[in-house]
């Protein structure tokens, strides 16, 4: 499958409440051209962290059926 029509398929299996984060995700690739610090991995990495400790996370088997792979 072709990644646009891939990207059209997951757009639509994804659920309401998560469309303003996605598509804010998908803009920030459109006009984020400035290069990514270590600050900024660091950060993110700390972020990631926390969401795991606070168990904001999902399985693999759970995004695979979330995706229908």
């Amino acid at each position: 499958m072709v990644a646009r029509e891939e990207l059209h398929r997951l757009v639509d299996l994804l659920p309401e409440e998560d469309w303003t984060e996605a598509q804010q995700l998908l803009f920030s690739f459109i006009i984020d051209d400035e290069p990514v610090t270590p600050e900024d991995l660091a950060a993110a990495a700390a972020e990631g962290e926390a969401q795991i400790a606070r168990g904001e996370f999902v399985t693999l088997d759970e995004l695979k059926r979330n995706f229908g792979l």
